[in-house]
């Protein structure tokens, strides 16, 4: 009987076992679930820069198996789908990148709105206004590409460019030309060819040296660093872009030199200027691109066919930053937005290392095209360098600082075009403070595409979360910088949740 009991047991096990097989897969969660899952977004606005219409956007909060299932290559701290050259990963690492599931164009005199069909689309990333307001573009990501589109606000009309693929895998890849008539593209290269063979079996080891350089060095998760030379080689490969000029009347294509490893790429002011950031050998397999040797260019193309280049700096590999550090030398350059083309950038004065006691760890540099002159030192700062935002007011900024140790930012009003005057302290405060946030500055988008802080009579416009032991309440205040007095023009109510979106 002892024998039976233990036989029918063993039995059940085997037939359940059996069912748990045979139902493997994917279950639906119950259907109230389900539909909290998949309701639609809540759409965001976000008005042109001429405030006469504004964009309706919803996007899809949780992406389809399919697309998480994609496959992908770890190359250098990115993660590339093959087929298009698109990130796997959103920006900041995480997640997956979410797709528009609906759009449509608002006028604000009269609320009317025009939905423009997206159906067709395979994945749309976030529709990105002109600054004269008239046009806008987006990317749409296929299987085999990123497609670039174009927009008429008026009409709501789009159209794609066509035979032009995107090369999103290190960023700035499209953005808008300062007379807002062109938009400035990293492409795919037309005679790319298809990626290298990988070899299963690479002949030769691994070599890397250790030439008894002391010092630390932050660190990455290894599953996203290169591995070997075929990591190398297909790195090459999918990184690689043509800088390109697109006429958005004409949908001309006008290529811009040759094809290279760009990671940065910024236009300056003045609509002939090219802040380029190149990747160059040797690679590393410790840390990610980031910290690979870059050489800081400025092409100009005034004559497209002739393109002048000026090698602004040439950064060797960083693989010995110290935690919470920065690498040695120039980093951070920006175009300066109301200068036709000056370059604004830090450099540390400790090493990059917070273990080194100096009066100062960073200065701010400033150099003026024709970038032949000796960099002019603006300011320097007793924590790391976090910023420098111009007001309209050409001689007022504001100057930032963190120490990321204590979680601790500075904010300070300065004047660009007098360095010498003393820095006054606006904010002195913990990153980490909600209930006191003071909020952030408000910007004003110029015709050149550029933004600054909006000022009006000595004063800028913060606006902020307004956390609470009663809850969030945004708020809009107007602060002046000269009695430091703020007038509070709107805060949600206790029932309401609003925010401020624009100044008319």
């Amino acid at each position: 009987m002892s024998h039976l009991k233990i036989f029918g047991l063993g039995f059940g096990i085997f037939l359940c076992a059996s069912f748990a097989i045979a139902a493997s897969g994917y279950n639906q969660p119950p259907k109230e679930i389900l539909d909290v899952m998949q309701a639609p977004d809540i759409p965001y606005g976000r008005t042109n820069p001429t405030k006469d219409r504004m964009f309706l956007v919803s996007v899809q909060n949780y992406p389809s198996i399919e697309r998480v299932a994609e496959p992908f290559l770890r190359l250098a701290g990115v993660r590339i789908e093959q087929g298009n050259h698109s990130r796997h990963d959103a920006a900041g690492g995480n997640g997956i990148p979410k797709c528009v599931q609906s759009f449509s164009i608002v006028t604000i005199a009269d609320g009317t709105e025009k939905k423009i069909d997206i159906s067709k689309l395979a994945c749309m990333d976030h529709p990105e206004w002109s600054a004269d307001g008239k046009n806008f573009f987006f990317k749409n990501k296929t299987a085999k590409s990123v497609e670039l589109w174009i927009g008429d606000a008026k009409t709501a009309k789009i159209s794609r460019i066509p035979n032009v693929k995107i090369n999103p895998m290190l960023g700035d890849d499209v953005q808008w030309m300062p007379l807002q008539k062109s938009l400035l593209v990293k492409m795919i290269p037309k005679n790319l060819g298809t990626a290298p063979k990988v070899e299963q079996n690479f002949i030769g080891p691994s070599i890397q040296l250790s030439v008894g350089e002391k010092g630390q060095s932050s660190t990455y998760e290894k599953r996203d660093t290169l591995k070997n030379k075929n990591d190398e080689m297909l790195f090459d490969y999918y990184a690689q872009s043509q800088l390109a000029l697109i006429d958005i009347k004409s949908k001309k294509v006008t290529l811009l030199g040759k094809p290279d490893l760009y990671d940065s790429v910024e236009v300056a002011p003045d609509n002939n200027s090219i802040l380029t950031t190149k990747i160059v050998r040797p690679y590393s397999y410790l840390v990610t691109y980031f910290r690979f040797p870059h050489k800081v260019e400025v092409l100009d193309i005034k004559n497209p066919n002739k393109i002048a280049t000026t090698l602004i700096a040439d950064l060797p590999l960083a693989e010995r930053v110290p935690i919470h550090g920065v690498p040695t030398g120039p980093r951070g350059f920006r175009w300066h937005p109301l200068d036709p083309a000056t370059l604004i950038w830090a450099e540390a004065l400790d090493g990059g290392d917070w273990n080194n006691k100096v009066p100062y760890r960073d200065k701010v540099m400033m150099l003026a095209a024709p970038f032949k002159d000796e960099a002019k030192e603006l300011f320097k700062v007793e924590q790391r360098y976090s910023g420098l935002a111009w007001t309209e007011k050409r001689d007022t900024a504001l100057l930032y600082e963190y120490n990321h140790n204590l979680h601790w930012v500075k904010t300070f009003i300065v004047n660009p075009d007098k360095p010498e005057q003393r820095p006054q302290t606006l904010f002195d405060m913990s990153s980490e403070e909600e209930y006191k946030n003071p909020g952030d500055p408000v910007y004003k988008t110029l015709s050149n595409g550029y933004s600054v802080i909006r000022y009006n009579q000595n004063a800028i416009f913060l606006s902020g979360q307004g956390s609470s032991p009663e809850g969030d309440r945004p708020f809009l205040d107007k602060l002046d910088l000269v009695t430091r007095k703020t007038e509070r023009l709107f805060r949600s109510s206790k029932t309401e949740l609003e925010r401020f979106m624009s100044f008319p």
